[in-house]
């Protein structure tokens, strides 16, 4: 029977994540799941491709019309981009089992080159880097913490993702120094949470936690 080293319970079934909280199982097992499988219907997947085709002809009905009235302001890139991203995130949270950290992690980084993109597609007068950047980074930052809270018996499932995007919360500050971005305060908040962040994983972690981050890099 496999085994969770997460949880300490033992799972029956051909699954290889645990039902609970979604790490990968050890052991060797089989027999027949206590849950029947439930998957995405053929009705899901045809509304899947008409909707991907659907999109498709907006982006390309969207750039004739621009060409054609506007050519020099191509706001159908703009289009294309926003769709591009909701089709990146959309699909990623939909799909079955995987970690809330990773969900967290994806769209974090999704949206911040969502953010770039449009900046650089309208001009690129810094709205991106000097406000919208620094608080997508907050908000991960404060999700992930906010996860931990709501599940701190599985804290190691998602420290690799904290550290990540406690990483991710210093990029801002980095810009400011660069000369890239011109608010400093702006810039600062991301790293304050970030160095909180990291500083309760090193000081409220136990071992168990600190060897998970271990194991996850292959130290």
């Amino acid at each position: 029977m496999k085994r969770c080293e997460q949880c300490g319970v033992q799972v029956n079934g051909p699954g290889k994540l645990c039902p609970l909280c979604g790490a990968p199982l050890s052991g060797e097992g089989g027999g027949e799941a206590v849950y029947p499988a439930v998957g995405f219907g053929r009705g899901y997947h045809f509304v899947k491709r008409l909707l991907l085709f659907l999109s498709i002809m907006a982006v390309i009905v969207c750039a004739v019309v621009n060409l054609a009235t506007m050519p020099n302001f191509w706001w159908w890139a703009i289009v294309a981009t926003a769709l591009a991203y909701a089709w990146a995130v959309g699909s990623h949270s939909l799909r079955r089992g995987g970690n809330g950290g990773g969900r967290v992690l994806v769209q974090v980084v999704a949206a911040a080159a969502l953010v770039l993109l449009l900046d650089f597609e309208t001009g690129w007068r810094g709205w991106s880097v000097d406000f919208v950047l620094p608080a997508i980074c907050g908000v991960g930052i404060a999700a992930i913490l906010v996860l931990i809270l709501c599940n701190l018996t599985n804290w190691a499932q998602y420290v690799l993702y904290q550290v990540a995007l406690a990483l991710l919360g210093f990029v801002p500050i980095a810009l400011y120094f660069f000369h890239v971005s011109h608010v400093f305060w702006a810039a600062s908040i991301p790293a304050v949470m970030a160095l909180a962040s990291l500083a309760a994983l090193f000081l409220f972690g136990d071992r168990s936690i600190k060897n998970e981050f271990v194991r996850r890099l292959h130290l």
